[in-house]
């Protein structure tokens, strides 16, 4: 029987979702199952992933756009086994992430969820970094995170900002640090070089937004800084989309993360990680 039940909501992914679900089908562990909900998408998505024809692939075809969010939460309806792992419709996965992850929480049973080292990778200017939360946390990129299954855990889909965090902090942690991280690169994350990324839609100056982020950083200076850089993706973004200025988009996003001190590599000067290397094979990188 499935032991892990991998989430993915799909909207128009293209050739992207091909690559991703070769990176889940391929894990080193078996027991696993990919629950599929496609939002309505309109660039033959639903026939990429009805091509693999695996048995562990249950797609489900939406009418409409629900969106990520309560897109999860469909699919949580569905998912019945121990673990839940969230995939992103255009990331990829080391073979043996969700081994890791799963063995990880069989021997802690005090943890509610395992994340990893995501590899942050930017189309734009092919460029890429190793992004780490530290080893206890009560957060993990959504594509790293494998975490616990119980009963009516569901997203907040009304405020779709930074719904991801509210949920690891507040709704499957309950505000205490109950992640851990592997050091491990297992995931990566691409950040597309076109102007859908970069249009940050989920994000609008209202009450409820700026609630959320006192919610997920409390009143602290990381409140002021997260405000602020949203503030600045909606106001100089726009301008640099139309422009096509998607590199330099790419060098403000990483800025944040070079101020604190993370290293940048193009991925065009070669690999010299085995891990790494191996999940960038599953996309056009060469």
């Amino acid at each position: 029987m499935p032991k892990i039940s991998i989430l993915i909501c799909s909207y128009n992914a293209g050739e992207p979702i091909e690559s991703t679900l070769r990176s889940c089908l391929e894990q080193t562990c078996d027991d696993f199952e990919i629950l599929i909900l496609d939002n309505a998408s309109t660039d033959g998505t639903v026939s990429r992933i009805r091509s693999f024809a695996s048995p562990k692939i249950t797609l489900i075809e939406g009418r409409t756009n629900l969106g990520p969010y309560a897109g999860l939460n469909v699919l949580l309806e569905r998912a019945k086994w121990t673990y839940i792992a969230i995939q992103d419709h255009d990331d990829i996965w080391h073979p043996d992430k969700l081994r890791q992850q799963a063995d990880y929480l069989d021997a802690h049973p005090e943890c509610l969820g395992c994340g990893c080292t995501m590899v942050m990778y930017y189309e734009a200017d092919r460029k890429y970094f190793e992004y780490s939360l530290g080893e206890t946390t009560d957060y993990a990129l959504h594509p790293g995170i494998v975490y616990r299954n119980r009963p009516n855990l569901r997203y907040d889909a009304d405020t779709s900002y930074m719904a991801d965090a509210h949920f690891l902090k507040n709704i499957l942690c309950g505000g205490k640090k109950l992640i851990h991280n592997l050091a491990a690169p297992l995931a990566l994350h691409v950040v597309k070089g076109a102007q859908g990324n970069y249009s940050y839609r989920w994000f609008r100056l209202n009450m409820v937004n700026i609630r959320r982020i006192i919610e997920i950083h409390g009143y602290s200076p990381y409140s002021l800084a997260a405000l602020g850089f949203e503030i600045q993706r909606k106001v100089f973004y726009p301008f640099l989309n139309i422009i096509k200025a998607f590199g330099f988009i790419a060098k403000m996003e990483r800025l944040p993360f070079l101020i604190l001190g993370y290293t940048t590599y193009s991925a065009d000067k070669g690999l010299s990680n085995p891990m790494i290397r191996e999940m960038f094979s599953y996309i056009s990188t060469k």
